[in-house]
């Protein structure tokens, strides 16, 4: 039997790669990064908490998650972006409380991940927010203990690209 198998945080969980991160160094890990998501935090402090290289840390992390700390950092950021444009908050306003340091990193970078501009996915998401500014209802800020979800229509990509070429 895989001693790592043994070793697993859930009663029957299905066993983590070798080579990957244990339970407690993802949850320390995933932890570290969104409470200071803002700060900009560095891989090797992380690292460091989980009692690991950087180089070794980096790899047993995209083990785990499918993604690098970088990559799952600026998606983590995304999402919340994501709870927050379903407000009335400013753009401006939610790249800077997502932590990124300019509103046009920020739209490259909702982009270049979801396919649209945040502006364009907020409009297809509910045009009341755009036209009147109403605020939809208050969303928890602390998204270190929940899931987050995906807010968009499916279809949302589909639309856009209708739009931009009738």
């Amino acid at each position: 039997m895989n001693p790592q198998s043994m070793n697993s945080d859930i009663p029957g969980a299905l066993a983590r790669p070798l080579g990957a991160l244990t339970g407690w160094q993802e949850r320390r890990a995933k932890e570290l990064m969104i409470r200071d998501m803002g700060n900009c935090i560095r891989i090797s402090e992380v690292a460091e908490h989980c009692n690991l290289s950087r180089s070794h840390f980096s790899r047993a992390f995209k083990k785990i998650t499918g993604h690098s700390p970088q990559g799952w950092l600026m998606r983590i950021k995304i999402e919340k972006a994501k709870s927050l444009l379903i407000t009335a908050m400013a753009i401006t306003e939610v790249a800077h409380e997502c932590g990124f340091n300019d509103h046009s990193h920020f739209t490259r970078t909702f982009n270049r991940l979801e396919g649209v501009t945040p502006r364009a996915w907020r409009s297809a998401l509910d045009p009341a927010i755009t036209n009147n500014g109403s605020l939809m209802p208050e969303i928890d800020q602390d998204i270190s203990n929940r899931m987050i979800l995906n807010h968009a229509p499916h279809s949302l990509q589909k639309a856009q690209a209708q739009e931009l070429h009738p």
